[in-house]
């Protein structure tokens, strides 16, 4: 009587193992949607989109990310040469000397010379040895009057300037600063991440990524949060479902084990 009782308490323990697992196994997670009516932006590789005025194209997509590029093709850059500063100009090193005020009007690059013969300092004064009839004879030339006049060019505001490779205008002379500017291209990246935020000219949207090549851009952000729940409520539920299935099996062997223990008495 007892191993009949035993007997069905492993069938119910059983069939309830195996209900649940048959359950885990026969559904499937549900995938996260995004209604057509909630997208902005459907984006494939080589797709554009505008946003706030500004043109983007989606340059790589997969993997879960996605990367897109704008170019602004008329950006203004700017570059500072501050007084004292040494800068390459015509392929010569130079100088940046800008006068002594409050408001300049103009600045100079003035072309820094080198010797290749040895120098000593007297008293302060920088003299060049020149040597004379193969080193027999050395006369000490003060150094100012060694070298020839240094090259100077100079600039007032308006004024172009080449400059690392960039044709610039002069913007602004200040006491110890000279401002550069000049207008190119210039390309910005954003990066997207599944169910993760980027704004795009002060606009934020969401990315989804429904396939492998393809990234849903939303605002909706209400109705994806939704579906993020719904994930989530699923697999609590299988989590208890795979727990029920595991404990009733373990339940069911323990009852096989106890049944054929030999009696006390």
């Amino acid at each position: 009587m007892q191993r009949r009782a035993v007997a069905i308490s492993v069938a119910f323990f059983l069939v309830l193992s195996a209900g649940s697992y048959a359950l885990v196994a026969t559904t499937s997670s549900p995938p996260i949607t995004v209604d057509e009516a909630s997208v902005d932006h459907q984006l494939q590789r080589g797709d554009t989109f505008s946003v706030g005025g500004k043109t983007y194209s989606l340059t790589k997509v997969g993997g879960g990310s996605a990367t897109a590029a704008h170019t602004n093709e008329s950006y203004r850059y700017t570059a500072q040469l501050k007084r004292g500063q040494q800068v390459t100009y015509q392929g010569e090193t130079y100088n940046v000397t800008i006068p002594n005020g409050s408001d300049p009007s103009q600045f100079t690059l003035r072309e820094v010379q080198t010797i290749d013969e040895p120098t000593v300092t007297v008293n302060g004064t920088v003299y060049v040895v020149v040597e004379e009839n193969g080193g027999d004879n050395r006369t000490l030339v003060p150094r100012d009057e060694y070298l020839p006049e240094p090259t100077t060019h100079t600039f007032e505001e308006g004024d172009t300037l080449d400059y690392q490779n960039h044709s610039t205008t002069v913007a602004t002379i200040e006491a110890e600063v000279v401002t550069l500017e000049w207008v190119g291209e210039r390309t910005t990246t954003v990066t997207f991440s599944q169910g993760e935020n980027t704004t795009l000219s002060g606009k934020t949207y969401l990315a989804h990524f429904p396939s492998e090549n393809v990234v849903v851009l939303t605002d909706e952000f209400g109705v994806y949060q939704q579906e993020v729940e719904n994930q989530r409520y699923f697999h609590e539920r299988t989590n208890g479902l795979w727990g029920i299935s595991i404990i009733s099996g373990l339940a069911a062997v323990l009852l096989v084990m106890l049944a054929f223990l030999p009696p006390r008495y």
